[in-house]
């Protein structure tokens, strides 16, 4: 066998064996599905401003202290909020968006939330405590009014 002959018979060998793995990495960087609420549930959304209702389910989690619920993406944020009870005056809200990979996160639960795909978690301050992330959640500014909340970006 010639040399090129076997370099080019090498190659597609190598090429072969590696498929799976490259398609269990692709696999790996796609949205985790999860079960956060869709966007028929907000009562007015904007590109700077979002309101819930807390009577309404399922945002009336957030009326308990250390209830959390995580929304689908919208205009406000294309990849959608972490929202969480922090105290009887206080809703925490930040982006879903993974900081490694963009992914959606998980809602918090026991303190973190989590992304899925590559295992980063952050704390109710948005910090990661665990990588690959290594930036902070965006976090947003949060009204409480009666039962209705308002989200903005600034």
């Amino acid at each position: 066998m010639k040399r090129r002959d076997f370099i080019g018979e090498a190659c597609k060998f190598a090429v072969l064996c590696s498929s799976p793995l490259l398609l269990s990495t692709l696999q790996s960087c796609e949205d985790v599905s999860d079960e956060s609420i869709g966007n028929d549930d907000f009562i007015d959304i904007n590109e700077s401003i979002i309101e819930f209702n807390l009577n309404q389910s399922p945002f009336n989690n957030l009326k308990t202290v250390g209830g959390s619920i995580a929304t689908q993406g919208n205009s406000f944020d294309s990849k959608g909020l972490l929202l969480f009870r922090q105290s009887e005056s206080t809703i925490l809200a930040f982006s879903r968006r993974c900081t490694h990979a963009g992914v959606a996160i998980n809602a918090f639960s026991n303190g973190s939330a989590k992304c899925l795909s590559h295992g980063s978690e952050f704390n109710l301050s948005g910090v990661p405590t665990k990588g690959p992330a290594s930036s902070k959640l965006d976090q947003y500014i949060v009204i409480i009014k009666d039962d209705i909340i308002k989200v903005s970006k600034s």
